[in-house]
């Protein structure tokens, strides 16, 4: 399944592969006791579209329970060199919530924002996927974040 967000403000659309909501599903928290996930997003861009085609994560160096996940910075920076040099550009993070309709928290919230300060980029904003337990598209929290703020995008086309 392909998912599709248009990017009111800049006019883009982000375009969510098969491959990567495949990799997010497949880490949801659907057991209870299940501990958190996550992971980095990359894409390339063609025009107004940003395809992202790959997910990483988790890690088993990462912090993870049932109520966090911290991941392991020194792996993300490894990956964020590798994929580049294979063309692909950082754009975001996504990890899980075990909650049905995930909504960011406030440590989701100020992490996403530090890292977009303190990051060398040429972005308008960082990509925030929070997984909850339902199905995608609804089980899906999908954000565009800058230093000041998350805007929530809807989903414009479900593709299979």
């Amino acid at each position: 399944m392909e998912l599709r967000y248009t990017m009111v403000d800049s006019g883009q659309v982000l375009v969510l592969s098969d491959a990567v909501v495949k990799h997010i599903v497949s880490n949801r928290q659907s057991r209870s006791g299940q501990a958190e996930a996550g992971g980095q997003l990359f894409a390339t861009f063609e025009d107004s579209t940003v395809l992202v085609t790959r997910a990483t994560g988790p890690r088993k160096a990462d912090h993870r329970s049932r109520f966090c996940f911290i991941p392991h910075r020194v792996s993300e920076r490894r990956e964020i060199k590798q994929l580049f040099k294979a063309g692909l550009h950082f754009v975001g993070d996504w990890h899980t919530h075990p909650q049905s309709v995930p909504r960011p928290s406030e440590i989701d919230l100020s992490n996403i924002s530090d890292m977009f300060a303190k990051s060398r980029h040429g972005l308008a904003g960082f990509v925030l996927i929070i997984a909850g337990t339902e199905a995608p598209p609804h089980g899906l929290c999908v954000a565009i974040c800058d230093e000041r703020q998350c805007t929530e995008l809807a989903i414009t086309e479900e593709l299979p």
